[in-house]
């Protein structure tokens, strides 16, 4: 008996350094990669995936043993289910995404544009306000968007709100176009117009990739007052929830434009209800992939 109290104490010891400790290890991690790219000569683009590798495996590590919700975490069952997205579709935005994140900073090594000479600091705030400004609208017009436009953009994305579940893996949920959308309108076009820094586009992405993961992430992590800052786990699960009303939160990595324009959903140490899409939806189950992909572009 007494061991077991033991063990108990100790994992709830564990699960508290998680919940309040690992956000600022993330941030640790990712001030370390910034100091490998300032003092090192190893190529940006490696520091890069470098770190998102190491992220990705402690997040795993902690969501396979510390779930935040049982009834969200991927099962042999429902890795089943997952796998021709993980596999397929996941295989195929890593590549998308990756490419075109490599290729945006090679892009940048080659542009020297007009906030090229501003300090470095200034242009990874602008990177990222410019970014989240636009990523943001996009965002917002794939779920609020009207007419055949918005309604095709709506299907584009919603293959990522069909599972109703969250973890880690699920990041790789999604339509191909919708990340080619974000990574083209979001991402590679800002780089070229405004010329940063090769260095400044490399943090910039380290940042996006750890917010990208985190905000998934089906462990107990907690950001309090950092909430009105940047978007996480106790955001973005409730930009996943099935219920219209709290399915907010459009912000990818700062939650300043939800917080401007009202999207702002924030209910501290509370979990949605449930998961997915609203009510009974005429769309697919996410388990049948060629339905999925094929969805926006059905006659209708």
């Amino acid at each position: 008996m007494t061991n077991i109290i033991q063990k108990t104490n100790e994992r709830g010891i564990i699960r508290s350094i998680v919940r309040w400790g690992l956000y600022p290890i993330s941030w640790l991690i990712i001030l370390l990669s910034f100091h490998l790219i300032y003092t090192t000569k190893l190529d940006p683009r490696v520091i890069w995936m470098g770190c998102i590798g190491v992220l990705f495996s402690i997040y795993m590590l902690a969501e396979v043993t510390l779930p935040y919700q049982k009834k969200w975490s991927m099962n042999f069952s429902t890795f089943i289910a997952d796998i021709k997205f993980i596999v397929f579709n996941g295989a195929f935005l890593a590549l998308l995404s990756s490419g075109l994140a490599l290729f945006t900073i090679t892009v940048s090594g080659s542009n020297s544009g007009f906030v090229s000479d501003l300090p470095k600091i200034v242009q990874l705030g602008m990177a990222l306000l410019i970014f989240e400004l636009i990523n943001y609208g996009l965002h917002r017009f794939m779920h609020e968007g009207r007419g055949k436009v918005g309604k095709f953009m709506w299907l584009l994305h919603a293959a990522h709100h069909l599972p109703p579940r969250l973890y880690l893996l699920m990041h790789a949920v999604f339509h191909p176009f919708n990340a080619f959308f974000i990574q083209t309108f979001a991402i590679i076009l800002p780089v070229w117009l405004m010329g940063y820094e090769p260095n400044v586009v490399a943090m910039f992405l380290i940042i996006n990739g750890m917010h990208g993961l985190i905000s998934h992430f089906n462990v107990d992590v907690r950001m309090g007052f950092l909430n009105y800052i940047f978007i996480g786990p106790e955001l973005h699960r409730y930009h996943h929830s099935a219920s219209m009303s709290e399915a907010k939160n459009y912000g990818a990595v700062l939650s300043i434009y939800d917080l401007i324009f009202g999207t702002f959903i924030y209910h501290p140490n509370v979990a949605p209800n449930r998961l997915g899409v609203f009510g009974k939806s005429a769309l697919p189950a996410y388990e049948k992939f060629w339905k999925v992909i094929i969805l926006p572009f059905q006659k209708r």
